[in-house]
């Protein structure tokens, strides 16, 4: 089976969250970065490896169909070298209050040796055969593809008609962040915690949010610049601990940098930035990141070197706090959002690693956000 010529057409209006769509010999895949970002990138096999994991990308259509399939291949990744495997690829399904997910493991596995591809284990096409309720008209129905692996979209047959439909009413929110924004362990690509507050709140999601590369790089920052968000929110920290990416000295000049990117083009967009929500690892100690014996992130002594201004999550929240002050004396469309709003100390006692949320605790971010959210971003 090769994706029709009239699929790929149709998709070519129906896709959300996505920068990029590549024909293949049997179907499309999909990347949340643009192509011209790969050659910046390239030194970092991770970067691409985050976006081609479909996060927040849904195919919205219209139809009065009550039967959808839709066949794809997965790749799935694996790492040996830290026990690790992704979990299965879900496909969800939702229309007027009705939600529907099934997932696989039967697709392509790629083994890991640390950043090294060693080997892909060929697998077969997933089949995702959805039962719609039944209705009187054409309506929305919302296709949402995995948000832990790539796919190879091959076909989307209905038992009725279907284009693409209108989404412009919801306005767009772009957000930007790291793994916790990521949610390759939620419960689904429904579990996303963007994807289920923007369900909440009545908005179209784009998450440029990738697992372990929200280090500010300008290829993001431009990628947002470019977009024709109505609402942009940036969660950041994280990242910059655990990686040690920055210090005292150079966050914040980096920070005003990224958001002076967008702002060449975002003039009065609505900007969120969101600090850290809670890690113990990480709230009084800089990194980089260790795991230790029992799966539990560490973080590390400070330097003797104390000139060196490592960084921890406390003091993001710091600098964080303080820079939007001083960007907000002129620019009144620029918020700030304590992350410990979202995930505080006691519900980070739940994390099964340390750093990363459960299914559950995605679930509980996304709530709090919708409610705690500033009512001046969303206006």
């Amino acid at each position: 089976m090769t994706i029709s010529p009239e699929l790929e057409h149709k998709l070519g209006w129906a896709m959300h969250g996505i920068a990029r769509m590549d024909k293949t010999a049997r179907g499309v895949t999909f990347s949340r970065l643009p192509e011209w970002t790969y050659p910046q990138h390239a030194h970092a096999p991770i970067v691409a490896k985050m976006a081609e994991r479909l996060s927040g990308v849904h195919i919205d259509i219209e139809t009065g169909a009550t039967q959808i399939t839709v066949t794809y291949r997965s790749l799935r990744d694996s790492n040996p070298s830290t026990n690790w495997i992704s979990g299965p690829s879900t496909i969800a399904v939702t229309t007027e209050g009705f939600e529907q997910s099934i997932s696989h493991s039967n697709g392509d596995l790629r083994v890991w040796n640390f950043d090294e591809i060693e080997k892909e284990i060929e697998g077969e096409d997933s089949v995702a055969e959805f039962n719609l309720p039944e209705t009187g008209s054409p309506r929305l129905v919302q296709i949402w593809l995995p948000q832990n692996c790539p796919i190879e979209l091959i076909s989307i047959e209905a038992n009725d008609e279907w284009q693409s439909a209108d989404t412009s009413h919801q306005p767009l929110w772009l957000h930007y962040g790291s793994s916790i924004s990521h949610c390759e362990d939620a419960d689904g690509p429904l579990g996303v915690w963007p994807v289920a507050a923007a369900r909440a709140l009545g908005l179209d999601v784009y998450n440029l949010s990738l697992g372990g590369c929200a280090n500010l790089e300008q290829f993001a920052a431009r990628t947002i610049r470019d977009m024709t968000a109505k609402l942009i929110s940036l969660k950041l920290g994280i990242n910059v601990v655990n990686n040690a990416s920055y210090t005292a000295r150079t966050f914040g000049p980096a920070v005003h940098g990224f958001i002076d990117t967008i702002r060449d083009a975002h003039k009065t967009t609505p900007i969120l930035v969101i600090s850290p929500v809670s890690c113990p690892a990480h709230e009084d100690n800089p990194g980089p990141s260790e795991t230790s014996l029992d799966g539990m992130v560490q973080g590390q002594p400070f330097s003797r070197h104390s000139w060196i201004g490592e960084l921890t999550l406390r003091g993001i929240r710091e600098i964080l706090g303080e820079l939007v002050a001083v960007r907000a004396a002129t620019d009144p469309n620029i918020h700030y959002l304590d992350g410990l709003q979202l995930f505080n100390h006691e519900e980070a006692l739940t994390m099964p690693d340390g750093i990363h949320p459960d299914a559950s605790g995605y679930r509980t971010i996304a709530a709090n956000f919708v409610e705690r959210v500033p009512r001046e971003w969303l206006s």
